[in-house]
């Protein structure tokens, strides 16, 4: 394998994991549908969120809210890909 060849695959890695980089921002700034894994409460009304229920979920700034207060507020969200996969077992 020549020298050319290698720092081309050098270059592709790098480009590819700083696209990673710069898309992770995005993700976690996103509110996702997705189920709830363990007890919590909704930080606007305080109601019970009980495992298997589903939550809207944003990781920065970190915030768990019920179904109810995210449409209320017109939050839109997009479904996560646990929530798509427990769905489709579901059918």
């Amino acid at each position: 394998m020549s020298y050319k060849s290698r720092e081309k695959k050098r270059r592709a890695r790098i480009a590819q994991s700083k696209r990673r980089h710069e898309q992770r921002g995005r993700y976690a700034e996103r509110h996702y549908l997705t189920i709830v894994s363990r007890p919590a409460s909704c930080n606007r009304c305080g109601g019970s969120l009980r495992n298997g229920a589903e939550c809207v979920y944003r990781h920065t700034p970190r915030q768990i809210l019920c179904v109810l207060c995210a449409d209320s507020e017109k939050i839109s969200y997009r479904p996560s890909m646990r929530w798509e996969r427990r769905r489709s077992r579901r059918r």
